[in-house]
């Protein structure tokens, strides 16, 4: 998996100045919305914040293979094996964090209303193993959060239910401009859940091995501290591209077996915050659009900091105040997830045929480009580390075929691309 984070510096933003509007902050210790200090065990060195692969496949994504392939050699005969390739689908935690301040309650109730409809069951439907992790309060006021079946039982008092594998929520209020230090400092349960539910955090609730799909709705920006990192926003673009850049280091500094690294990212970060909408209020934003620095019409801040984590992460940015649409935002987010759980550029090597043997250091990967019926192929080297800046490379690491990293980035920018496998073959004695 390559998710790398991309929220280096951009040349010539224009930076539009907007109306001050303040939000309600129901933090009865923060009068004026800080999510206040939190405390935390960061430690390790820091991400560049850099990177240019993608969080989404292609469309050929990662990769194994059809069984049923004509062209696989049958036992004994010894043809080389050629396969094409098809997308493996991973697991998905998919985590909400719903900021519960006064101004929310349209919004929260438009989620309560389409998570169910235009979410969960879009996923049931793809066939993808997921499960979701709400991070907000839970109840039976206003402001809280209470999802029903079939996600959810709907049981609003006392401690929420758990779905085991299917639904889970941590109970702790996230406030205006708190999400992010909310985030990290319930993630090992250094703030406890209300209910005593997952001590040890809602990591708990994690599988290594599934792609972390955060999905930020809040409609005001950021202002909290975290063991010592300060995160203000200042509802500008810059600022808030600073704020994403420190909250990528410490989120996976936290837990590289779930969040990756630097050079190989496993999370995505959606957000619905208050950025104006385009002129189409269903269009959402791309990853290759620039920051937005207004808001929407009742949103106090446009959430800078969450924008350039969806940047970085190549996924998509929403208005939050749209609630009486969240219908087609859930759907876009549930076909980006469905997309972004294939693996990009690793092909899985098939059994060997019966009473043959692969000769897996002869093995060559056919690329095919959009467009074109002529394959290129790409040829094998030692590692990662001899993979150097050619675009046509690719290594054999745990039964697995991994393209470079150039070539991986050049097959995923290629939305029509074929890849195929041909590896050679001995017959057993």
């Amino acid at each position: 998996m390559n998710r790398n984070i991309t929220i280096s510096a951009a040349a010539a933003l224009l930076i539009i100045g907007s109306a001050f509007l303040y939000a309600c902050s129901t933090d009865p210790s923060n009068n004026d919305g800080d999510g206040g200090s939190a405390s935390g065990t960061s430690s390790g060195v820091g991400a560049d914040g850099g990177g240019g692969g993608s969080s989404t496949s292609s469309g050929i994504g990662g990769l194994g293979f059809d069984a049923g392939d004509p062209d696989a050699s049958s036992g004994g005969s010894c043809a080389a094996v050629v396969v094409e390739a098809e997308s493996i689908i991973l697991p998905a935690d998919i985590i909400y964090v719903i900021d519960n301040s006064c101004s929310m309650g349209e919004e929260i109730n438009s989620v309560e209303q389409n998570i169910n409809v235009n979410f969960a069951q879009i996923m049931q439907n793809s066939g993808i193993d997921y499960r979701v992790l709400m991070l907000t309060g839970h109840g039976t006021a206003t402001l809280d959060v209470c999802i029903g079946p079939p996600l959810g039982t709907g049981n609003c008092s006392g401690a929420p239910d758990i779905v085991p594998n299917q639904f889970y929520h941590y109970s702790r209020s996230v406030y205006s401009h708190d999400s992010l230090c909310v985030a990290l400092d319930t993630l090992d349960g250094t703030t406890p859940d209300e209910f005593g539910l997952a001590p040890q955090g809602w990591i708990s609730w994690l599988r290594t091995e599934a792609v972390k799909v955060f999905v930020e709705i809040t409609d005001d920006g950021i202002v909290c501290s975290w063991n010592g990192t300060s995160f203000n926003d200042a509802d500008q673009i810059p600022q808030g591209q600073t704020v994403a850049i420190d909250f990528d280091q410490l989120l996976m500094q936290q837990s590289p077996v779930q969040f990756g690294t630097a050079s190989d990212r496993n999370y995505l970060w959606y957000s619905i915050v208050g950025l104006a909408p385009k002129s189409n209020p269903l269009e959402p934003y791309l990853p290759n659009e620039p920051a937005v620095s207004g808001s929407c019409s009742t949103a106090p801040a446009p959430g800078t900091g969450y924008q350039w984590l969806s940047k970085g992460t190549n996924v998509l940015r929403f208005p939050v105040c749209s609630y009486q649409s969240y219908d087609s935002v859930f759907q876009d987010i549930a076909a980006g997830v469905v997309q972004g759980t294939q693996v990009p550029c690793e092909i899985v090597i098939p059994d060997e045929p019966p009473g043959d043997e692969y000769d897996l250091s002869k093995a060559t990967v056919l690329y095919t480009p959009g467009g074109t019926t002529v394959p290129e192929e790409f040829t094998q080297v030692t590692s990662l580390a001899a993979c150097g800046t050619d675009d046509d490379k690719f290594y054999i690491e745990d039964n697995l075929i991994k393209l470079c990293p150039m070539a991986c980035a050049r097959v995923e920018a290629d939305n029509d691309a074929v890849l195929d496998v041909k590896i050679p073959c001995t017959i057993i004695d």
